[in-house]
């Protein structure tokens, strides 16, 4: 029911007992339950299960039928028939602190699997199931499918006869980042996403609109493509460019994305050094393969550009370009536990002019209007890319907080055992239930704290308050990222 979207209703579920992720794929049930058929043995370590289950629970999903053999929690969401989109956050499954904290970044399998069980339940046979992302760029699918055990849970799945209907594992990178022996980095292409890709034009509808009266306005994503832009000269175009400008705002979209009836957006609880937290709006960044086309900040200082608060002192720059000399030239990001002093030296701030930059700050005010834009065409985009005035799909979102990240997230913070995990049925109703429960102000996230501003393909319901008043959650005490306050 594509009404649910301006739904105010969501759930919680926090189990302090449950301190990681059942790791023995395909992460069965640790008992049988009526309404799930039993293929296989019990697995009594996967405590994951039964607090997905309880989650469902609580947030009254087929209500009437519950500890029956009737329940059928995803009935009014998934119809048989329907394909059903799950987009996990997939980003990267290395860490720098190793694999304690490996799982902060990543969502594990062993959530996927009780959302594959109901989605097949509600399907009756009839549809079809994709997991999919988009990946860093220069990260193996394989080693994703492999540390979270998605591939072996599908695999199982499909041969034993569980699930009846076809579930699809895609890699939604049409090209992937290699490093060839001398150091340097090409682009090689890959299958991608089968049904291909859609470039959507908001044009004036866009969240950048704001700066299409001021021909001085660039963009960039992620890290910048040159040390220049440091130096207050610096007036250069990006790539970025070609997508936002005067005279139009587009996304490259993945089709598969758009084909989905239902999308079950499952993120991480994190924080971001750009957005401040990375939740379920933030996750929908997958849906783009080209990163060239998500504008992440903008060149100089505010107001026309928000890389950083002031310009760096001019040895910091030095430095800066004589260690990407290095980098090529002897390779030293290939030594032994390189990145791990690095990070190291900037954690306990030993390193000399560190500098916040790329947007990595609390004034970043370019990210969020990607983050909302992309959740428009999410939900407001039909089949064929074009924007409709009430929601195309149904969209119901799960935050991860089994194990979530902190400080400087959301690939290189530092892991905190949350135990718990969010469900709704509106994004920034969801991402502001985990935000409360991280200790963060809400307002200081502008893709929630935005987001009622937004007249055209509304994404929050009527009169809501992100600050929650009145909900109990668990308090925890996340780090933001260093140039957050």
């Amino acid at each position: 029911m594509k009404e649910l979207f301006f739904s105010r209703e969501f759930a919680f579920i926090h189990d302090a007992l449950v301190k990681q992720y059942c790791l023995t794929a395909p992460f069965n049930p640790p008992e049988a339950y009526p309404e799930i058929p039993l293929f296989g043995k019990t697995d009594k370590n996967n405590l994951i299960y039964p607090m997905m289950r309880t989650l469902f629970q609580k947030l009254s999903l087929d209500k009437e039928n519950i500890d029956t053999s009737k329940w059928n929690p995803f009935k009014e969401i998934i119809k048989p028939g329907n394909i059903v989109l799950i987009k996990p956050n997939l980003v990267t499954p290395y860490h720098y602190l190793g694999e304690s904290a490996r799982y902060s970044t990543i969502v594990h399998g062993s959530v996927l699997r009780p959302i594959i069980d109901y989605a097949a339940l509600a399907l009756k046979g009839k549809g079809s199931i994709i997991i999919a992302d988009n990946p860093l760029e220069h990260v193996a699918f394989r080693d994703i499918l492999e540390i979270t055990g998605i591939e072996t849970m599908v695999s199982n799945l499909m041969k034993d006869g569980h699930i009846d209907i076809p579930i699809q594992v895609l890699d939604l990178r049409p090209r992937i980042l290699k490093e060839t022996k001398n150091g340097r980095f090409c682009h090689e292409a890959q299958a991608g996403d089968p049904l291909g890709y859609l470039t959507i034009d908001l044009g004036k509808s866009s969240l950048f609109s704001n700066f299409d009266d001021d021909p001085e306005i660039h963009y960039y994503t992620l890290a910048d493509r040159t040390i220049d832009h440091l130096d207050p000269r610096y007036t250069g175009e990006s790539q970025t460019d070609r997508y936002h400008n005067p005279n139009s705002h587009k996304y490259v979209v993945s089709k598969s994305v758009l084909n989905a009836d239902v999308i079950i957006d499952v993120a991480k609880m994190k924080t971001h050094c750009k957005a401040g937290t990375t939740l379920t709006l933030k996750n929908m960044i997958g849906m783009v393969y080209l990163k060239d086309c998500m504008p992440h900040h903008r060149p100089g200082l505010p107001p026309k550009g928000d890389s950083f608060s002031h310009y760096p002192a001019s040895h910091y720059v030095s430095a800066r370009k004589l260690y990407r000399s290095l980098r090529h030239k002897i390779q030293i990001h290939r030594f032994p536990g390189f990145r791990a002093l690095r990070n190291y030296l900037q954690k306990k701030k030993i390193l000399i002019s560190q500098h916040v930059e790329h947007g990595n700050w609390e004034g970043n005010d370019t990210i969020w209007r990607t983050i909302l834009d992309l959740m428009r065409i999410a939900i407001y985009a039909d089949k064929e890319g074009v924007m409709k005035d009430s929601p195309q799909r149904t969209f119901f979102g799960l935050i991860d907080g089994i194990v979530a990240q902190h400080g400087n997230g959301p690939i290189a913070g530092e892991h905190v055992i949350a135990s718990i995990i969010f469900g709704g049925f509106n994004p920034v109703v969801v991402d502001c239930l985990a935000i409360k429960a991280m200790g963060i102000n809400p307002q200081a996230v502008k893709s929630v704290s935005k987001a009622a501003e937004i007249e055209k393909w509304k994404l929050i319901p009527e009169n809501f308050d992100i600050s929650l008043p009145g909900v109990e959650l668990p308090q925890y005490n996340f780090r933001l990222p260093n140039g957050w306050s």
